[in-house]
């Protein structure tokens, strides 16, 4: 069962600056969609309270060295994946899980500390899942773009542009230092903070963590700017327009990798892609608006990709867990939410 959402042009306007800028002032919103300050803030406080869209921030797993990461697609024996799926979502490693049509039944980004740790997930918890009739896991090497940076077109290029200017934080890509700096407790305290409410102001945050606003700021400042702290906006993006949802899987020539990466980050529709090790190396999420548009992705873009092998399409049925956080299950109509829908202590990337 789900609850009716209803949202309109306005409303998805509004999803859009977020996605420009998670932390937009009313002000800067308003300028973005076109409306009043008051109409800006009515809509985005009925968006936030009914859980259409949430604003999360993340401690960057990679760019922090806390973890890395491994998509593990699994097929499974018939009526098992949403079991699976569930069972997944349950761990604290679990980033995000679907279930899907095609080659494979489900996929679920997992967090891992060490090799000892990867192992325990793979080699033990994996396994003691009913349904799984075979697994397939590809470690990520090099992320290309993720849903922080996500821009499917809602609004126009320079108002997505003069959004993106403003914000702290990093909304692309780029490499792993070769030195990370310790986190203190205070920061420590900040992300948390931000973790279960991406929109608390300087003068909020100060006050849950025993700071002046000037030193909140000063700290959050530094951990944007160097990729640990990243905002994000988490919506699914039926309720934005793009109802078809997949996770696409890619055999690259090694030697065009990079190129057929930098080519997928550039197109609307792609969410995440990333270069990866094991059977498929450059793996993503891609939303569009329609069957024929996932075509046109799969003729236009994918097919041209440069040193294309292989590719495989596996098309999504149900998300069950996005950003570390559970979400209903079944899929969510562009008029309807999950019942339910809650966060963890910390999202992941």
């Amino acid at each position: 069962m789900t609850n009716q959402v209803k949202l309109d042009d306005l409303d998805r306007l509004v999803i859009g600056a977020l996605l420009a800028h998670p932390r937009a002032t009313h002000s800067e919103i308003c300028q973005a969609v076109g409306s009043s300050e008051a109409t800006v803030s009515r809509r985005l406080s009925r968006l936030l309270r009914i859980r259409a869209v949430r604003v999360v921030g993340v401690l960057d797993d990679h760019l922090s060295r806390r973890a890395r990461s491994v998509l593990v697609r699994l097929r499974c024996s018939p009526g098992a994946a949403d079991g699976v799926a569930r069972a997944i979502a349950q761990w604290d490693e679990s980033g995000s899980v679907k279930v899907l049509t095609g080659t494979v039944d489900c996929v679920a980004e997992l967090a891992y500390t060490s090799n000892e740790h990867l192992y325990r997930l793979m080699m033990e918890q994996l396994p003691r899942l009913e349904g799984i009739v075979a697994s397939f896991s590809n470690q990520v090497i090099r992320r290309f773009s993720t849903p922080h940076g996500w821009n499917p077109g809602i609004l126009s290029t320079h108002a997505v542009r003069a959004l993106q200017s403003q914000r702290l934080d990093l909304w692309d890509e780029i490499p792993e230092p070769d030195t990370v700096a310790e986190l203190s407790p205070l920061d420590e305290q900040l992300i948390a903070a931000l973790a279960g409410d991406g929109r608390l102001g300087w003068q909020g945050l100060a006050d849950r963590c025993g700071v002046t606003p000037r030193t909140a700021r000063k700290h959050v400042g530094s951990l944007m700017a160097g990729g640990i702290l990243r905002m994000r906006t988490v919506v699914e993006p039926e309720l934005v327009g793009f109802p078809v949802d997949a996770f696409i899987s890619l055999s690259i020539n090694p030697t065009k990798l990079s190129a057929a990466g930098e080519t997928l980050v550039q197109h609307p529709g792609v969410l995440m892609i990333a270069a990866t090790t094991g059977d498929r190396n450059l793996c993503g999420e891609v939303a569009v608006a329609s069957d024929k548009a996932l075509y046109n992705l799969l003729v236009d873009t994918i097919g041209n990709l440069p040193g294309l092998l292989h590719a495989d399409v596996a098309v999504g049925l149900s998300t069950v867990k996005r950003a570390g956080m559970i979400m209903g299950y079944g899929p969510a109509l562009t008029t309807g939410l999950p019942d339910r829908w809650s966060a963890p202590a910390r999202p992941r990337a």
